[in-house]
This record gives C-alpha cells, sequence and structure tokens, in this order.
C-alpha cells in the first residue's frame, strides 16, 4: 500500500506539552502564593493582635500601679498615666475605674462617656473583649477585679484602645503582600515559561531535523541531543536505515523477477520469429504484450519503493532544460520554449529524478509529435504541489475523447508513429506519487497538459 507523507498533524492546544508543563506550573504557583499569603497574613494579624493585647495589658497594670484607695474608699492616682492621649477626647485611649454603688472614674478623653462594664461577672484575671466607644469607635478592651491596699471595695480596672491602628497595620501588611507576591508570582511564572522553553527545545530541533529528512536536504538525525532525549534520535535513524534496506532488498528482488521472465520472453521472441506461421504470430504477439506488462508493473513496484523514501527529491527546472535542448536537437523545424517560473526558481518534485524525466519526457515528446511550431513549458509552485505545463500549437485532442487517451495502448491516428503508451505511463506514475494530469484547451488552438507532483516545500 502506498503511503502519503505531504501533510504534518496539527498541533491542538488540548494535546500541548508545552501548554499542559506552563499551565500546571502556573497552577501550582498561584495555589502555592495565594496559600502561603494567606498563612503569612493570617500569622502577622495573631502577632499583631497579641502584640496589642500584651500592650493593653502593661497599660491595665500601670493604670492599677498608680492607683490607692483614700479614706473614704476611692480611688485616686499619685500621677497620671504616661501617654497624653489618655487626656484628649475621644482619642481613642480610655481608662476607667468602675465599682457597684460607686460612679465611674475616668480618663479625661472619655469625656462625657462611659464604658458599660459587666460588673456582675467578676474577673480576677486580665479579660479581654470587644466593646463599641465614643462615635462607634471599635475598641478593644482589658478588664480585671482589684482590691486595693486598705480597702474592701472591688473596683474593675478597665483600659480600652480603638482597634483602628491595628486595622490600619493589617491593612497595610496585606496591601504589601498582595503586591510582592503578585511581583513574586508573575516573576516564578516568567521563570517557569522560559524553562518550559528551553526545556522543550530539543524536541523542537527534532521537528525541525524531521523536515529536514523529509524534505531531503538529511538522511538521518544529528546526534548532539540531550542524553534524555538521544536515545528516540537513535530509534528513529535505525527505524530510517531499516526503511531504506527493506526498499533497497524489495527493489532487488523486484529486478531479479523482472530479469527473470524477460529471459523466457526473449526466447519465445526469437523462436517466434524463426518459425514463421500462425502459432508463431500469435506467441510473438503475447509474447509483446507480457512484456509490456512485465516493464509497467516493474515501474509501479519501483516508484511505489521510491515514494516511500522520504528523503527523495529532484530540481524541476534542470530536468526540463535538458529535455528542451533534446528535443531541439530532434526536432529541428519547431521551437521548444522554457517560461521562466513564477516564483522561486528552485522548484523540487518530491520523488526520484528518472521519474520526473520520464513524465516529463513522455509529455514533451508527445506535444512536438503534434505540435505545428511551437511547445512552451513552465513549472510554478501552487501550495504543497508544482504544476508543471506543457502546451503546443496543434490540433488539439477533443474534449469527448480526452479520457480515453490515458488507456494503455490506445492511440487516436493510427498514422502517426508510437505506441500509445506515453500519456498512460504519465497518468500511472503521476497517480503513484498523488498527483494528477489534466488536459485543457491551449488558446488560440492546441493542447494544454497540466501535470501536478508533490513538490518539496522548503
Amino acid at each position: 500500500m502506498l503511503i502519503h507523507q505531504n501533510k504534518i498533524p496539527k498541533n491542538t492546544g488540548n494535546r500541548s506539552l508545552w501548554f499542559r508543563l506552563l499551565s500546571y506550573s502556573a497552577f501550582w504557583t498561584l495555589f502555592a502564593l495565594m496559600f502561603g499569603g494567606y498563612l503569612l497574613s493570617l500569622t502577622f494579624k495573631e502577632t499583631i493582635e497579641n502584640n496589642f493585647d500584651e500592650r493593653l495589658n502593661g497599660l491595665l497594670e500601670n493604670l492599677i500601679g498608680i492607683s490607692q484607695s483614700n479614706s473614704e474608699g476611692q480611688v485616686n492616682f499619685y500621677r497620671a498615666m504616661a501617654d497624653s492621649r489618655f487626656e484628649q477626647p475621644y482619642s481613642g485611649w480610655y481608662w476607667q475605674v468602675s465599682a457597684l454603688a460607686h460612679e465611674p472614674f475616668s480618663s479625661r478623653s472619655l469625656w462625657d462617656q462611659t464604658l458599660e462594664p459587666d460588673l456582675s461577672t467578676p474577673k480576677s484575671q486580665t479579660h479581654f473583649s470587644m466593646v463599641v466607644g465614643p462615635e462607634n469607635q471599635k475598641l478593644r478592651v482589658a478588664e480585671r477585679d482589684i482590691i486595693l491596699p486598705g480597702g474592701e471595695t472591688v473596683f474593675r480596672f478597665s483600659v480600652a484602645i480603638d482597634r483602628t491602628e491595628i486595622k490600619e497595620q493589617l491593612d497595610r501588611f496585606d496591601n504589601i503582600l498582595i503586591y510582592s507576591l503578585s511581583a513574586l508570582g508573575f516573576g516564578l511564572i516568567a521563570a517557569s515559561f522560559l524553562q518550559v522553553y528551553l526545556g522543550l527545545k530539543p524536541l523542537r530541533n527534532i521537528r525541525r531535523s524531521l523536515s529536514r529528512i523529509r524534505t531531503g536536504e538529511d538522511a538521518h538525525l544529528p546526534e548532539d541531543f540531550p542524553t534524555e532525549i538521544q536515545p528516540l534520535a537513535d530509534e528513529m535513524n535505525a527505524l530510517l536505515d531499516h526503511n531504506n534496506q527493506v526498499i533497497n532488498r524489495s527493489r532487488t528482488q523486484v529486478g531479479n523477477l523482472a530479469h527473470a521472465l524477460k529471459t523466457p520472453l526473449a526466447v519465445l521472441t526469437t523462436e517466434s520469429e524463426l518459425h514463421k506461421g500462425q502459432l508463431s504470430d500469435v506467441v510473438a504477439r503475447q509474447s509483446d504484450m507480457m512484456r509490456r506488462q512485465v516493464d509497467h508493473y516493474l515501474r509501479r513496484a519501483r516508484v511505489a519503493a521510491s515514494t516511500k523514501i522520504i528523503t527523495s527529491r529532484t530540481e524541476v527546472n534542470p530536468v526540463l532544460k535538458d529535455f528542451c535542448r533534446v528535443m531541439a536537437k530532434i526536432h529541428t523545424n519547431k521551437q521548444f520554449v522554457m517560461l521562466p517560473a513564477t516564483e522561486d526558481s528552485k522548484l523540487f518534485f518530491k520523488g526520484e529524478r528518472q521519474d520526473l524525466e520520464e513524465m516529463v519526457g513522455n509529455l514533451i515528446e508527445n506535444a512536438a509529435k503534434w505540435s505545428d511550431t511551437k511547445v512552451a513549458i513552465s513549472c510554478e509552485r501552487q501550495g504543497e504541489e508544482i504544476h508543471l505545463q506543457v502546451a503546443d500549437d496543434g490540433p488539439g485532442i477533443d474534449k469527448k475523447v480526452r479520457d480515453s487517451v490515458f488507456m494503455r495502448g490506445e492511440r487516436l491516428d493510427e498514422n502517426t508513429p508510437g505506441t500509445g503508451l506515453g500519456l498512460s505511463i504519465v497518468k500511472d506514475l503521476s497517480g503513484l506519487y498523488g498527483g494528477d494530469i489534466r488536459l485543457l484547451d491551449n488558446k488560440p488552438h492546441g493542447l494544454l497538459a497540466i501535470l501536478s507532483l508533490p513538490s518539496v516545500v522548503n
């Protein structure tokens, strides 16, 4: 079975190794940064709140330390609190001493407000809680019940500070954390992209090397890949060598078979010529038919094998020029014109030179046979194909019978020398390479043959 190797499957996003590696890396990087950022924020918040509570407890100890009880059972201070914010109205820093059946004694900062401690619940140890203070301030309160020396009254000492100070510190830390982790995440994803890009570079090199092998520029993959990739390259090279060995062996076997058949056919032909008669005529005709069939299928087998050699390629223009030069010497009364290519002058046929020569030779020879004065040859590439055009100014072929000229042995004019195999051979060979041949009218008169063949795309 003939296998065409003209197309390479395109990559799809869901199968891309590059996309998978980069997406996995980006996902886990973002997850780790978000989770780590959450833990850092939580730890910082806990640390700040613990420090805040320790500071509250220190202020409470200070308030208790400067307190004393007078003879009337009231509390007074032998010095003021060190922080001046306890003297500023609604500053967010407050203290208060409360007792049952006594008016609360509070800092100047509370002004006309008071804290509302729950005196019904004893608090022998420092207790922290949240309350709403003046102007809807969210206060963190430290409280403790104390009996001052020389007295019997249980006083509730309370110190409160607005949590806005903590919130500002936490917000500032969270903003710094978000910006820092975002920059770190961007850097890590960029590093992952660079790592994946450089890590997959050997695979891209293999792809380019295989493309060069497919176009016939190289015969093997190079041997300078990384240690993880080189075994794959070695196996590919071994597969290419094995493929070429199998094809060469097949060619040899087909050639041997053809030669083995040609010898008996030659004997039959010779004997039929020596012994004239009705039987000898039959033997001669059948022997000639068998010889043609052997040549035909030998050619098909050779071409089928050569199309599987992915390194085969032939430059087209030198072949065309050679045939134009030869035909000009044979048909001295006719002009052979080689038209310039519309694209790059170096066009390559994806196949062997002798197959291209056989197809081109049959087309140019057929055009020279039927032309009046001129044969024009041109070639151009269209996509992954080359289109070779041979035009003559002869009588042309009627559209109704054009398909029949591709039949083996079919001749439209028995008076013109020929076997009727030329266009049939071109049809067979081009079909084996995945190409085609079409016959069109050449304006103002004549025939235009367009041969489509696979091209090597550089």
